[in-house]
């Protein structure tokens, strides 16, 4: 949601048409618009006086845009964080991030990462069925009837647990830039 652009566009003015009717830069205000900060200072003054509102009210706006943000990602969060409970409950990586993204998914933002993440886990829980079944085949082929099912379910959820690191890390940084699979189900 981008606030000065949105107001800008209520009020029927281009972005050159601020930069002129307020005495502001155009790069100032592709600046403002591009980035979605909060106007500080003179340019808060200045633009809230041509939008005919409040500093304050303005800058109310940026508080309600920044708690809305840091709540669908705090969403996401727990919807990536919900992948671990394949630790202790088969298919738990499917069906809580499942139950929690639905919950969610009013958000267009959570809607989309957390289809990702499902879209993922999917994807792992299908190559990990296909791994288990070919493993003791796969054993008795080539590594003389050596059990590897426990190596290969260890790796895999190895594996997993990274991916909900990495992405965690990912939304440490608000980069929502992960798990684009080309593969989707959601």
């Amino acid at each position: 949601m981008n606030i000065i652009k949105n107001i800008r566009e209520q009020h029927g003015y281009t972005q050159d048409e601020l930069a002129n009717k307020s005495g502001l830069s155009l790069r100032t205000i592709q600046r403002l618009e591009s980035s979605n900060k909060e106007p500080k200072g003179h340019t808060l003054q200045v633009i809230s006086a041509i939008f005919k509102m409040e500093p304050s009210v303005l800058q109310q706006e940026f508080k309600i845009v920044a708690h809305i943000k840091k709540s669908e990602t705090t969403a996401i969060r727990f919807i990536n964080l919900a992948v671990l409970t394949f630790l202790g409950i088969p298919f738990g990586n499917l069906i809580i991030p499942i139950l929690l993204w639905r919950k969610n998914r009013t958000s267009r933002f959570v809607d989309e990462i957390g289809k990702r993440i499902i879209n993922f886990q999917i994807i792992w829980s299908a190559m990990l069925c296909i791994l288990m079944i070919l493993s003791p085949f796969i054993s008795r082929l080539f590594l003389s009837n050596s059990p590897i099912i426990l190596r290969v379910l260890f790796a895999a959820y190895a594996f997993n647990i990274g991916i909900v690191c990495y992405t965690a890390m990912k939304l440490q940084r608000d980069n929502f830039d992960f798990l684009n699979v080309p593969i989707r189900f959601i």
